[in-house]
């Protein structure tokens, strides 16, 4: 006898409550369309189609503490969000003006990799992440990511104030970069880097002013970092110089901000 596939049902809830009785009713077999995609498909083993647009997972919050955009904002409305220049320099980096306004911060996470620009600077902003129906938000990690392939994400939270510099070096302007550095001013002395360029490369760590320049450690960080696009010596000189441009910059705004 031959076995056929059941039919795919479609749910669009309207509230929370409906989605909760839905992914009890359908556990391990949900697959969620959450904004705008690179390359959607349908998993095999989804039973039922639950579209998000309907729960105001495209607004963006503003507080003393922190910005928070739902998950389905797009990358321009987190660019205007965060009023970073910088931060916009990488998301037209990473695409162009359609991708920009129709691609979901939900599906930009969960492709994201070490050569993935605005993912750079969130790390660098030390983002957090609250995944659909939890309650504790979580840091960007390998789990992060292996979890948004069954799960959503319901929120992305950035804390005040948003202090961002971005450098990076490609082999054309129009391709992605092969080495990328992304810094982030956490407090009066602690610095939050982070590194990109190569795709396994997702790399980070705290810098303290007057303690040590970074060079070392970012250099420690790119001495596998080989690929088609470049070797791990040439990424090591390169990351070296874009976090001294970055670091400069940092404290040309502050200092431009303290004479105001």
């Amino acid at each position: 006898m031959m076995m056929t596939k059941p039919e795919l049902q479609y749910s669009r809830p309207v509230n929370w409550d409906e989605l909760e009785g839905l992914r009890q009713e359908f556990q391990g077999r949900i697959m969620y369309l959450a904004g705008g995609d690179y390359h959607p498909r349908v998993e095999e083993t989804a039973a039922v189609l639950v579209d998000l647009q309907d729960l105001e997972l495209d607004q963006v919050e503003f507080t003393d503490e922190a910005i928070s955009l739902g998950g389905l904002c797009s990358l321009q409305q987190l660019g205007n969000a965060l009023e970073s220049d910088d931060l916009l320099e990488a998301i037209s980096i990473e695409a162009g003006v359609n991708l920009r306004n129709s691609l979901s911060l939900n599906n930009y996470i969960r492709h994201s990799n070490g050569r993935s620009a605005v993912q750079i600077c969130l790390n660098a902003l030390e983002a957090e992440y609250l995944l659909g129906g939890e309650e504790a938000f979580q840091k960007h990690s390998r789990s992060l990511k292996t979890k948004l392939d069954d799960d959503f994400l319901e929120t992305i939270r950035v804390n005040q104030p948003v202090s961002l510099a971005f450098a990076s070096v490609a082999r054309s302007p129009k391709d992605q970069p092969i080495v990328m550095v992304a810094v982030s001013k956490r407090s009066d002395a602690r610095f939050h880097v982070a590194c990109g360029g190569a795709e396994s490369l997702d790399a980070s760590f705290d810098l303290y002013y007057g303690e040590d320049d970074g060079i070392s450690t970012i250099k420690e960080l790119y001495k596998d970092a080989d690929d088609a696009w470049a070797s791990a010596e040439y990424r090591q000189d390169i990351a070296a110089i874009l976090l001294s441009r970055c670091l400069q910059k940092l404290w040309r705004l502050t200092n431009t901000k303290e004479e105001a």
